[in-house]
């Protein structure tokens, strides 16, 4: 075989495969997979817990921050969390429930725990989960619905036991 067009066709067998794969990317006809179940939470939030005494280093956390004005969802919202963190069974030594609001009775309850902290960047709206370093990562939409409350409880706790299967920290 002549060297020119052997030379050819090796550079044409690698350019080709490399075009190909250019053109996927930039044309956004690749989607990448992910299995995360909840929203990453887009700009970063992170909480002052460390300087807290009432919160406990070293954990991953279940956040909630509802607020006065919700009624049906602030009760859904504390009933998934509540079943979330009674879900974790052997796990929850390693995961603590948080309610930011000292106004909600939550005496049906006992596993969360309510604290006075506040902060204006998480919504009432949402549910989430922070890092044991107060970052926060994932949020989950609050529902009024009994049967999407508890859909996205099963997402919650599937995001938390994958996390912690993988973390070496909390």
């Amino acid at each position: 075989m002549k060297t020119k067009p052997f030379f050819m066709l090796f550079v044409g067998m690698a350019l080709v495969p490399l075009a190909l794969a250019y053109a996927v990317l930039k044309f956004g006809w690749y989607t990448p997979g992910a299995t995360a179940k909840g929203e990453f939470v887009q700009k970063e939030i992170q909480l002052d817990i460390s300087s807290r005494p009432e919160f406990k280093a070293g954990m991953w956390r279940l956040v909630a921050q509802p607020n006065n004005s919700c009624i049906d969802g602030c009760k859904e919202l504390l009933y998934g969390i509540n079943q979330t963190y009674i879900a974790l069974g052997k796990l929850q030594k390693r995961v603590e429930a948080n309610v930011f609001s000292e106004e909600f009775d939550l005496s049906a309850y006992p596993k969360l725990v309510t604290t006075s902290y506040q902060t204006q960047s998480l919504s009432s709206s949402y549910l989430y989960l922070v890092d044991p370093f107060g970052k926060v990562i994932l949020q989950y939409p609050v529902n009024s619905d009994r049967e999407q409350t508890i859909a996205s409880s099963k997402a919650v706790l599937a995001d938390i036991k994958k996390l912690l299967k993988y973390s070496r920290v909390g």
